[in-house]
């Protein structure tokens, strides 16, 4: 058994990682997926809204086309790249729902099945890149099983953001990294490397849009500090390959949403607002322990960090550090001589450039202006890539979220951690070496155990797609024939995503989560939304049914024969329930109060009331 496994080293790692996370995946999220159905990642705020998204696409009926969502801001709908429901996942199980096997029923449990899969892809990526860097099959079997649980990307899957949970999409453009400076290394040939990494960053465009800029902005800089260190800038193979890599899959995402986006010419190009505090990373998130993590560093923030901020490097990296530190201080010749040598090897002058080109994230991760002290000192950061680009174009305000990049830092400190105890180990010949190296697996393994327990206990019921669990809303539809309406309307009434001035009606997500429950139920859009980049002309006019006396002409004249269905939560009204919205603006204030006269001035007839929801039928003029 020793030979074969000696002649197919790569292939026994990658299957005994795989079944070790399949112990660990079960451990998290058994409960969600040994019975389909009955729970979800999260159901509130964004995970409600994109698990409303991904079922209802699948739900509506093929020929509407794939592209095209209509469910949210009826009668225009928009295309399915504004909806933040994984554009090419949805639009596969679509394909496959309509011309194999119905699965729309089961759109959520696929959904997270797929999600989850990811941690699996992730550690994949990661046995095969590590096998690599390192010589310890211990260290590579292990880290690749535990480090998918550990970086900010996983925390995604409970925030909401589902499709921002894919480490693998970072990893692969890591992995290319080194498959293409181990080539350059060795003479060996690069093309298949980049058309691997070029096809798999252009797919996870259409994931998620994030990737592009985060993961181009991290290989842009590696190749720029690579050519740089070793002036080579002549190599026209690697300069090709850096530009392929970087601006391929930016062109070709571009060109797609482009020329299949019709409302294109209608949507803002100036978001209007581009440093939010709560969107900049803070330094202070590098040693910040997540709550549910015991293992806490030696110095740590008091305060909380915001959840965009989540970069924590893990106990594991920052004691690792620690320890070559006091090393160096204590065993200095020692030291010394290890770290020569490792200095000279192709491993580590990779790690250290894909630490600076992470670093650099981190820099454009905390925005163009950094508080040290709030509302007193402010740095003026002439070091962050969107100093300059911001002055260049009102673009890159479309990704002011600037804290996501800060991930691939947290890759590059835990490999260059791992390539640095690896060759310690094997090298050095003190022998407890190997207790204190136990100690620090350990701490990786402790922060595992944490983040798994944290994610089982953080599953919760299904609310969308689970009957049982909308007594209220099953109780208004008992009587209720959906296909005499075409749309619901919401009161209080909620539009989320143009950002313009005076359009932007948070909701509240209570009210928000019962009108998804109605709409999937009934099969009905909403003439409420909440996606984003919304043209503002079509939301002015659907606020027209709150602040003229007629429904604007734009909207009519999209609007069918048929009666609406208004859904009012009276609540929010008779004072047993408090509105709660983050935008204080008067324009939407206005029009949480126009709701409350909405039903006597249309004259609208009740049908049904349960709990402190109404439905009533509206007849068009």
């Amino acid at each position: 058994m020793l030979m074969p496994f000696r002649q197919n080293k790569a292939f026994w790692l990658v299957t005994i990682a795989m079944l070790l996370q399949v112990g660990l995946v079960l451990r998290a999220f058994g409960p969600l997926l040994l019975h389909p159905g009955q729970y979800m990642l999260s159901a509130a705020y964004d995970g409600a809204k994109n698990a409303f998204t991904f079922q209802a696409y699948l739900q509506q009926p093929f020929a509407r086309g794939l592209w095209w969502f209509g469910d949210m801001n009826y009668p225009f709908g928009d295309y399915i790249f504004y909806t933040d429901n994984t554009p090419i996942l949805a639009v596969f199980l679509k394909l496959f729902s309509h011309h194999i096997h119905d699965i729309s029923a089961y759109a959520l449990d696929i959904y997270h099945c797929i999600l989850i899969g990811g941690i699996f892809l992730s550690t994949a990526l990661l046995c095969v890149l590590l096998r690599r860097i390192l010589h310890s099959a211990v260290l590579v079997v292990v880290f690749s099983v535990m480090l998918p649980w550990l970086n900010p990307q996983t925390e995604r899957l409970l925030i909401g953001h589902f499709n921002l949970s894919f480490s693998w999409v970072l990893l692969l453009a890591i992995w290319g990294l080194w498959q293409l400076y181990e080539r350059e290394h060795e003479g060996r040939p690069i093309a298949g490397v980049v058309a691997v990494v070029t096809t798999g960053l252009t797919v996870a465009a259409f994931i998620h849009l994030y990737y592009l800029p985060i993961v181009g902005l991290c290989i842009g800089a590696f190749f720029v500090l690579w050519l740089a260190s070793q002036k080579i800038w002549y190599r026209w193979r690697l300069l090709v390959a850096g530009a392929v890599l970087t601006l391929v899959p930016l062109l070709i995402s571009f060109t797609v949403v482009r020329l299949i986006d019709g409302y294109y010419t209608l949507r803002r190009a100036d978001m209007g607002f581009y440093e939010v505090p709560s969107l900049m990373f803070q330094f202070s998130a590098l040693f910040k322990p997540y709550s549910y993590e015991k293992t806490h560093f030696i110095i740590e923030p008091v305060q909380p960090v915001a959840y965009e901020s989540y970069g924590y490097l893990g106990a594991f990296a920052l004691m690792s550090l620690v320890v070559a530190l006091v090393v160096a201080c204590f065993k200095r010749k020692a030291w010394l001589t290890v770290w020569q040598a490792w200095k000279q090897t192709v491993v580590f002058r990779f790690v250290l450039l894909l630490s600076i080109a992470g670093f650099l994230g981190v820099l454009a991760a905390v925005g163009t202006n950094y508080q040290i002290v709030p509302g007193q000192f402010v740095v003026y950061n002439y070091l962050s890539v969107f100093f300059y680009l911001s002055k260049i174009t009102h673009m890159v305000a479309h990704f002011r979220a600037f804290a996501r990049f800060n991930w691939p830092f947290f890759w590059a400190v835990n490999l260059g951690v791992l390539a640095g105890l690896d060759y310690w180990l094997r090298t050095s010949q003190q022998r407890w070496r190997w207790l204190l190296a136990v100690g620090l697996v350990v701490l990786a393994y402790i922060d595992t155990r944490d983040t798994l327990k944290h994610y089982r206990k953080s599953l919760v019921p299904n609310i969308l797609t689970s009957a049982k669990n909308q007594p209220i809303v099953s109780e208004l539809i008992a009587k209720l024939d959906p296909t005499v309406y075409q749309a619901i309307l919401p009161i209080p009434y909620f539009h989320v995503g143009s950002e313009a001035p005076g359009l932007v009606i948070e909701d509240d997500d209570r009210q928000a989560i019962q009108a998804f429950q109605l709409s999937l139920r009934t099969h009905l859009p909403l003439l409420a939304s909440k996606m984003s980049r919304t043209p503002p002309a079509q939301v002015r006019a659907l606020l027209s049914m709150f602040r003229a006396n007629r429904v604007a002409p734009a909207l009519r004249a999209k609007l069918s024969r048929k009666p609406i269905l208004v859904m009012v939560d009276q609540g929010f009204y008779n004072g047993s329930k408090r509105w709660v919205t983050t935008q204080q603006d008067p324009a939407a204030q206005g029009i949480f109060k126009a709701g409350a006269r909405f039903i006597r001035e249309k004259h609208l007839k009740l049908l049904a009331q349960a709990g402190t929801l109404q439905l009533y039928r509206w007849d068009l003029d």
